[in-house]
Order: structure tokens, then C-alpha cells, then sequence
């Protein structure tokens, strides 16, 4: 059982980390968001970046959590990759009070990275539908319409 406490433990540690990681991601989702709206292609850039470094970090914390994860199945005698944060706190009862605590923040920074994150999406996707909208208009007056209905056309944007 000892074993058992210094795993729920570290997992405990690893969640908290975790909603952490969750505020950051939804803090540079929102940049990009903003930046987004801005119409600013820098601005845009540079908080897309900022988005890419917080999710290259998810990979490290993923493997972070299987080793937690497979650690306590082993010590239940679980194949590895049956246990989830709602039955562990079901297996240690009054002793996984705060993973269940950290378990509802997770859900909920969860949820809000996937809300922002579908927002952003819409917004990018207008930018690229009026984007479009406006090279057709251009195309259709210049006479080479029937370029971009074939796949394409080379816009020279100085002459």
C-alpha cells in the first residue's frame, strides 16, 4: 500500500502539472486568437509558435503519465493501459479525494483548450475563405478565371 500512496502521489504532482500545462496552452491559444483577429501575419506567426513549443512539451508529459500509469497497474497486477484517473481514485477511496479534485480542473482546462481551439479554427478558416473570395474577384477582373478553376493561378502582385 505504501507503494500504492508514493505512485498516487507522484501522479497527483503529474496532474497538477498538467493543469498547468492546460492554462498555458489556452493562454497561447488566446494570443493566437487575438492575433488572429488582428489580421497582423507577424503577430500571427509568433503566436503560433509560442502554441507549437507548449504542444511539443505534451509529448514528454504524455510519456510521463503512461510510466505513472503502467507503475500502478503493475503494482494492481492491471495490464498496462486499463487504468484511468476516475478508477484510480475509485481503487484508493477517501485516500484519491484530491485526484478527484485535480481530475474536474483537468476537465475543465481541457474543455476550454478545445473550445479555444475550435474558435480559432473558424476564425482561420474565414480568413482563408475571404482570402479566397477576394483572389477570385481579382481573378475573375483580370480575365483568368478559368486559371483558378483549373487549380491555380500565379498572381503577380506588383505589376
Amino acid at each position: 500500500m505504501n507503494q500504492v500512496m508514493t505512485l498516487l502521489r507522484l501522479l497527483e504532482a503529474h496532474v497538477q502539472e498538467e493543469i498547468g500545462a492546460q492554462s498555458r496552452v489556452l493562454a497561447a491559444l488566446e494570443a493566437q486568437g487575438e492575433a488572429l483577429r488582428s489580421h497582423e501575419s507577424a503577430r500571427i506567426v509568433a503566436a503560433t509558435a509560442a502554441l507549437d513549443s507548449e504542444i511539443a512539451a505534451q509529448a514528454k508529459r504524455a510519456e510521463r503519465r503512461s510510466e505513472l500509469l503502467a507503475s500502478l497497474a503493475a503494482v494492481w497486477s492491471l495490464p498496462a493501459g486499463t487504468l484511468t484517473l476516475g478508477s484510480i481514485v475509485q481503487r484508493v477511496g477517501d485516500e484519491g479525494r484530491r485526484l478527484a479534485r485535480q481530475r474536474e480542473e483537468l476537465a475543465d482546462s481541457v474543455g476550454s483548450v478545445a473550445r479555444q481551439s475550435r474558435r480559432n479554427g473558424l476564425v482561420a478558416r474565414l480568413h482563408q475563405r475571404v482570402t479566397s473570395e477576394v483572389l477570385q474577384a481579382v481573378l475573375v477582373e483580370s480575365g483568368t478565371e478559368s486559371a483558378l478553376a483549373e487549380g491555380g493561378a500565379l498572381v503577380d502582385a506588383e505589376g
